[in-house]
């Protein structure tokens, strides 16, 4: 098994600092340990999923990297103190009476911004429109945000941490609300983000489809990371039981899994 502690960078990296690293870190509420002995690197560039059950502490994972959680052992370290991270949650509950447009509720994520209901300035309309139209998603602008369909509101969450002007996105199980056809855009579009703005993206997600063709690199998590690694290694029989179960079928997931 690779061990994530071990992994070397990858070789485009290899003479530049990782964005962050966690040491030996655990995580505890109360009594119970949602995460333990994690050791990871996250490097510039990286396209990096996280993998697991249910439990595993995937989310609780994001929430510790953006300082949300404290850790109740070891230590995430940043290599530079201003890095600039970009959050989009799993789900943002929202009243679909809610009389709010996307491009008001965008407005409201600008740190200058004056925005509230019926009109956004002109300065802060310019970002707005910059991030949808980096989305292909310029259209919804004048939307109501409560009628949105699932990838149309994932793309405006997405629309609204860019306006942070992140190095690294976070995203918390991005497919979660969408279907297929939304899931293929949303690859297609986070690709183009990583390509075209140099992003560091870090995902969670139980689609393994998605993982599979979106992550350069995939942690396959439950509480402490059974592996780290090339998709095409991580997504085996081997590492999948040891984060599933034993009993783990591989047609649960759709397509062939490789048997290393």
């Amino acid at each position: 098994m690779i061990s994530a502690s071990c992994l070397p960078a990858p070789s485009v990296f290899s003479c530049r600092a990782p964005l962050l690293r966690m040491e030996n870190l655990g995580v505890r509420f109360g009594p119970q340990w949602a995460l333990r002995g994690v050791d990871l690197h996250i490097w510039p560039g990286d396209l990096l999923a996280f993998i697991g059950p249910n439990g595993a502490g995937k989310t609780t994972l994001l929430r510790a990297i953006l300082g949300l959680v404290p850790p109740a052992e070891g230590r995430i370290v940043q290599h530079r103190p201003d890095l600039r991270i970009g959050y989009v949650p799993q789900r943002l509950s929202l009243d679909a009476a809610f009389p709010l447009t996307v491009e008001e509720f965008l407005a409201l994520n600008l740190r200058d911004s004056s925005a509230w209901f019926g009109g956004v300035p002109g300065k802060q309309r310019r970002a707005v429109r910059e991030a949808l139209e980096t989305l292909q998603a310029a259209h919804l602008a004048r939307k109501q945000l409560g009628l949105l369909s699932g990838g149309q509101f994932q793309r405006v969450l997405i629309a609204a941490a860019l306006l942070r002007d992140p190095e690294m996105l976070l995203l918390d199980e991005p497919s979660a609300s969408i279907d297929r056809r939304g899931t293929e855009e949303l690859q297609t579009f986070l690709q183009d983000l990583h390509q075209t703005l140099g992003l560091t993206i870090v995902f969670v997600s139980h689609d393994l489809h998605l993982v599979h063709h979106l992550a350069d690199r995939v942690g396959c998590l439950n509480q402490s990371f059974c592996g780290v690694g090339p998709p095409q290694e991580i997504l085996s029989e081997p590492f999948l039981a040891a984060a599933y179960g034993a009993a783990l079928a591989p047609r649960r997931f759709g397509f062939p899994l490789a048997r290393s």
